[in-house]
């Protein structure tokens, strides 16, 4: 008998979850948070384009129970939605340009 993965989902009738603001500089990925003792995911802006001090960190509301199943939500939702935002950021001033890089392993 085969297993199906539990992944973390929204409740019918309830709203999504307000998303992350733009910023200068976006990065975002997945962590294991001990206090939930689950993987969320999260995204890290910065109103600076060297990354410098605390950046204002963004965290999907639902945990997940392993990094595959939260890094599969962020792949399919989330970073989507950031290319999108920091597209439609670009092209509303003279000077500003849009630069996606995905980091992964």
């Amino acid at each position: 008998m085969r297993r199906r993965k539990k992944t973390a989902r929204r409740g019918k009738g309830q709203p999504p979850p307000k998303g992350p603001k733009p910023g200068i500089r976006m990065k975002g990925g997945v962590l294991f948070d001990p206090e939930a003792r689950g993987f969320v995911v999260i995204v890290h802006t910065w109103d600076n384009v060297a990354c410098r001090g605390e950046p204002e960190e963004w965290r999907y509301p639902e945990v997940f129970p392993t990094e595959d199943a939260a890094m599969e939500y962020y792949k399919t939702n989330i970073r989507p939605a950031l290319k999108q935002m920091m597209a439609e950021t670009a092209g509303k001033g003279p000077g500003l340009s849009f630069i996606h890089r995905e980091l992964e392993e």
